[in-house]
């Protein structure tokens, strides 16, 4: 067995769990934080979710400050607040992170499931417009609505909101309205549909440029 030189070994050593995870291990303070560190597993895991977290956000909005957006900071501290109630417990840190990942990546949570599900994905129109949305802990779904005239981008769309199951089963974004303050999205076959509406025309104007329009079918990518 060929020896191990020092600096191999110092190399080893430098690529140790501690340098792996999303936050400085250095400067970990609680038990939760501790035992990411000590975990190759769980700070691979976390290294993974910060970058999910980021995609989402992006994926949500340009608009930091957009309806969605603020939605899913203040879901993600809250589920920060989840993870730390697990303390030190390995397998509770697993479990959560798991659950988390697949979440941030437009999915449904393994662990929780809701009637809202068949929303959660995102949905293509001709591919050129998209429909994401992404489950909260409180079972609404941050959504947003994005794309632009494919020929020569005569027109982009930008819809972004908050919204939740009505009473018919429909998906109810914002607030629906002659002023185009929100969607109303329902289940297909095969994905999501924005249905021609007074509600969603008015969207429709408000949110996409010179005679842009959102009121399409969209088939699940994801």
């Amino acid at each position: 067995m060929p020896r191990l030189l020092p600096f191999t070994l110092l190399a080893l050593a430098l690529a140790s769990p501690a340098a792996a995870a999303s936050f400085p291990c250095a400067k970990a303070g609680t038990p939760a934080e501790k035992a990411i560190c000590a975990d190759a597993g769980i700070s691979a895991l976390d290294e993974r979710l910060a970058k999910a977290f980021k995609d989402a956000m992006q994926r949500l909005g340009a608009n930091t400050d957009g309806a969605a957006q603020v939605a899913l900071k203040a879901d993600q501290r809250a589920w920060l607040a989840e993870r730390n109630a697990c303390g030190g417990d390995a397998v509770c840190l697993r479990d959560r992170y798991e659950r988390r990942v697949a979440v941030l990546g437009f999915r449904p949570d393994p662990g929780a499931p809701a009637p809202a599900d068949p929303f959660v994905g995102r949905f293509d129109h001709g591919g050129f417009l998209e429909v994401a949305a992404l489950r909260l802990r409180d079972g609404t779904l941050a959504v947003n609505v994005f794309g632009a005239e494919p020929e020569n981008a005569r027109w982009i769309c930008g819809f972004e909101g908050v919204g939740r199951l009505g009473a018919d089963g429909a998906l109810v974004v914002g607030t629906p309205d002659a002023e185009g303050n929100g969607l109303v999205l329902q289940r297909t076959a095969g994905g999501v549909r924005i249905a021609d509406s007074d509600a969603n025309r008015a969207a429709s104007g408000n949110w996409c440029g010179m005679n842009g329009s959102m009121i399409f079918d969209y088939a699940r990518k994801q």
